[in-house]
């Protein structure tokens, strides 16, 4: 196959993770007995769905206003991170949506997706409205309330999951800052 018409590695990650929602939605369905928590899962089906669709369609519109270097550097991003496998190995995980450790790894995947595209959208320089990062986060509440049901041990472990997670993007942001700090100052002392 000719090399230009290969699909790049955003793309490819694009693609993989177009099924998520559905995916999840449809083996929730499939294991849940409890009818109110399938009347939960059908009620934010379509806003979850549409909101993870929606993310990727912007995301893929952003990438066609960016810089050739920072669609190189999105490109090397995703082929290190080994992004595009994340939609396979949800569908991995998937069987065992039933347990709360099922649930927790199939929350921990769309975190990790949720992650990358974070990245991403930092590598592509483009001033982003502030609803993107809202709606990144408002997808786990989505998320939470689907995979919650009806069992409290569920909730308590995906709160729980939910205040790691934030700690960690706390500690990223630190070190983040941390690192700018550093190479600043040896910019200063180089001069």
């Amino acid at each position: 196959m000719d090399s230009k018409n290969q699909p790049t590695e955003l793309q490819t990650f694009l693609k993989s993770i177009e099924n998520v929602p559905t995916d999840i939605v449809s083996e929730l369905l499939r294991v849940t007995t409890d009818e109110d928590h399938k009347n939960i899962i059908n009620a934010f089906a379509p806003t979850f769905t549409s909101q993870f669709k929606g993310l990727g369609s912007y995301l893929n519109e952003m990438s066609s206003h960016a810089t050739k270097q920072s669609l190189a550097d999105a490109e090397t991003f995703l082929k290190i991170s080994s992004a595009s496998s994340l939609g396979n190995n949800l569908k991995i995980a998937l069987p065992s949506i039933g347990s709360v450790v099922g649930k927790l790894g199939v929350d921990g995947i769309v975190k990790q997706i949720k992650k990358i595209i974070g990245f991403l959208l930092d590598i592509l320089p483009i001033k982003l409205p502030s609803f993107v990062n809202k709606l990144i986060e408002f997808l786990d509440e989505v998320l939470g309330n689907i995979l919650g049901g009806e069992s409290m041990k569920m909730k308590t472990a995906l709160s729980q999951a939910e205040q790691n997670y934030m700690a960690e993007l706390t500690q990223l942001a630190k070190l983040e800052k941390a690192q700018s700090y550093r190479l600043e100052e040896k910019q200063d002392e180089e001069s």
